[in-house]
């Protein structure tokens, strides 16, 4: 075989190699991982990338009990986390935690609650929609040097948490469900555009 056909035949190769290798690596760096995770922890996900660098997973789940306490059935939440190389960031949240109306007459109260909360919270926060009246409840794991598999845990167990942990009192305060039952799913926005801050109080 010459030469010139022995360079033509490593050039085919090349080129029914080359797709395979692009498609592997079509998925975010750690969007296998988290995806890995969600199922070792028991959630059920239905996950997607939505570019070469970021990805979105959803759950309903609720927080553990622990061994031996006795409770009624565990409020379910919509557990969200978009995954983004870019920001090198997993923002994990309860979607649609609460609903909040700025003309709800509860509404000053409700945000000066929600701002004490943020303050008494050591992973987490309570963001608002101005334009949906969505409350969410969330938390960022920052992925810039590696993916910690137990960090990741830690904070979809702290969310679902601080989830049952200040359930009644914010469905007190904003007077409607708190939970899978408080508004139906919206679209991911990127970690939390469209959401505002719920300041904590000075």
């Amino acid at each position: 075989m010459s030469r010139r056909h022995v360079l033509g035949a490593i050039f085919s190769v090349l080129a029914v190699a080359a797709p395979s290798v692009a498609t592997a690596q079509t998925d975010p760096r750690y969007f296998n991982q988290m995806r890995a995770e969600l199922q070792a922890m028991g959630l059920t996900a239905q996950c997607a990338a939505v570019s070469a660098t970021s990805g979105v997973c959803r759950a309903v789940a609720s927080a553990q009990v622990s061994p031996g306490q006795v409770t009624a059935t565990p409020r379910r939440y919509t557990l969200v986390l978009e995954y983004n190389d870019q920001t090198d960031t997993v923002y994990a949240y309860l979607d649609h935690y609460a609903t909040l109306r700025a003309e709800s007459a509860n509404a000053n109260q409700a945000w000066r609650r929600f701002a004490e909360m943020n303050w008494e919270m050591l992973i987490g926060k309570l963001e608002w929609s101005s334009r949906s009246g969505e409350v969410r409840l969330g938390a960022v794991l920052n992925t810039d040097s590696n993916f910690d598999r137990r960090a990741f845990r830690g904070v979809v167990r702290t969310v679902l948490r601080l989830g049952d942990r200040y359930a009644e009192e914010v469905s007190h305060l904003t007077g409607g469900p708190v939970g899978e039952t408080a508004a139906p799913p919206t679209a991911p926005v990127a970690n939390g555009q469209g959401m505002s801050p719920i300041a904590a109080p000075h």
